[in-house]
């Protein structure tokens, strides 16, 4: 998991991780499901989606910037998985004062 929080910037999949974990591709999902509780894909949208609630905080960086920077195909892929997580658009919420999330699973 810390690997994978450190690593959200890269081009992250679950066959990477599983290269660099020394398990079974299907090994490893199943042990990340039973002890984290979610999917390892689901964890890695989470980790990633997180950052760049982070960036909108931090910077001023272009929400297109933002989306390239952490491999989300366009703004517009990028707004849709972060309303979400967070229901609000990124604009919004880098305006908003809210700092905390408004994730629920």
């Amino acid at each position: 998991m810390r690997w994978i929080d450190n690593n959200t910037e890269s081009k992250l999949s679950i066959d990477i991780i599983t290269e660099k974990s020394g398990y079974s591709k299907w090994h490893l999902q199943r042990i990340f499901k039973q002890h984290v509780g979610v999917t390892l894909g689901e964890y890695i949208r989470i980790s990633r989606i997180y950052c760049v609630a982070e960036k909108l905080r931090l910077s001023q960086e272009s929400i297109m910037a933002i989306a390239i920077r952490y491999h989300y195909d366009s703004q517009q892929t990028l707004t849709r998985i972060f309303k979400y997580y967070f229901k609000t658009t990124p604009s919004a919420y880098r305006k908003s004062n809210n700092i905390a999330p408004n994730y629920k699973n």
